[in-house]
């Protein structure tokens, strides 16, 4: 064997267990970070090969595409003290992968608490709304304000100084409220607000109003909430029988008073239609009647004209329509010699 065939098969094999270890490709859909031994060295946001310490770093990916969490569903509260099974869904992207890391670590835990983030905006705000608001095209207007408050997180005035750079950095909303048990919503403090809350974290007490803070999303977990959606707005269980019933009932009753309309409005219409039908045979029959008067009397005149004209010719034609009528072949007709009927057969003149 050559000599020089047992080193380039060692290195063949230490390069297949080397390179693989060393380069490292980032799909345009991932975030990479870099870990040596635990500890945080690098990110990636970029796509392309890069490198790392064989063995002793380790690559840790996320995808960067748009993630959806189904929010466990929720029986909440209106403000009119209706409840309400609200079933809900988040969308979320990664956008700081080593946030991310140290406080979710991996996807399944991100989503458990984006959920339980979203379920808290979602009380909150129904608390709010009234139910026809929730379930009507206002609804999404709701949605809306659920999704910008999703992307703060209430911590409190100690981790406030200890995570971030005091309550005046601009990733920290502070609120204010003067009966957090309303329908109002919180106001953002105002600058003299803020200013006093600096030095005191008790100055607004005087005046009775309750101070919230909270942290930007993508600062305290590196995530952005871009979307949150219900899906389904339903009554419990409990009372969704009786709901449909009176539903069923309401509907019914407007079926009904719309048939007894429909009724009426048919018999109107049907006595309306016989009224004119009747004016209109009575017109028609009047109207006949009138012509076989007018035509009977100038048959009578016409009648009575040829009559005055030829009196003997008349009576002539009328014994010949009469011939015609009870003599044939197979009829035997007795009649007295001095008949007038016979006249004409015995004298065609008429004569006796």
């Amino acid at each position: 064997m050559n000599k020089l065939t047992i080193p380039l098969i060692v290195i063949i094999i230490a390069a297949v267990i080397v390179i693989p270890q060393t380069l490292f490709v980032v799909d345009e859909t991932e975030l990479a970070i870099v870990t040596r031994f635990g500890e945080f060295k690098r990110e990636h946001k970029s796509p392309g090969l890069q490198v790392k310490t064989p063995f002793a770093e380790q690559v840790t990916r996320f995808d960067k595409r748009l993630l959806r969490v189904d929010v466990a569903p929720a029986s909440l509260l209106t403000s009119d003290k209706r409840n309400l099974v609200i079933d809900s869904y988040a969308r979320y992207r990664i956008v700081d992968p080593l946030i991310f890391f140290k406080n979710l670590r991996n996807e399944a835990s991100a989503g458990s608490r984006v959920g339980d983030i979203v379920n808290s905006q979602l009380r909150q705000e129904v608390a709010r709304d009234l139910q026809t608001e929730v379930i009507s095209e206002t609804r999404e207007d709701i949605m809306d304000r659920v999704t910008k408050d999703s992307n703060r997180i209430e911590i409190s005035r100690g981790d406030v100084l200890r995570d971030y750079g005091g309550i005046t950095d601009p990733f920290i909303t502070i609120r204010v409220d003067d009966n957090p048990n309303d329908e109002f919503r919180a106001v953002r403090a105002s600058e003299e607000q803020i200013a006093l809350l600096v030095d005191d974290p008790n100055a607004l007490d005087a005046d009775d109003l309750t101070v919230t803070y909270a942290a930007n999303i993508r600062k305290a977990l590196g995530i952005v909430i871009i979307d949150v959606r219900i899906k389904r707005a339903d009554f419990p269980p409990d009372i969704e029988t009786s709901v449909f019933s009176r539903m069923e009932a309401e509907r019914e009753r407007i079926a009904s008073g719309l048939r007894a309309e429909g009724t009426r409005a048919d018999s109107e219409i049907r006595a309306n239609v016989d009224r004119q039908v009747n004016i209109i045979l009575e017109t028609a029959e009047g109207r006949s009647a009138l012509l076989r008067g007018e035509a009977e009397q100038e048959a009578i005149t016409i009648l009575a004209t040829s009559l005055e004209k030829d009196p003997d010719f008349y009576s002539f034609r009328r014994s010949l329509e009469a011939y015609r009528v009870i003599m044939d072949s197979q009829t035997t007709v007795i009649i007295d010699p001095d008949s007038d009927l016979l006249k004409f057969l015995t004298n065609p003149n008429g004569g006796s």
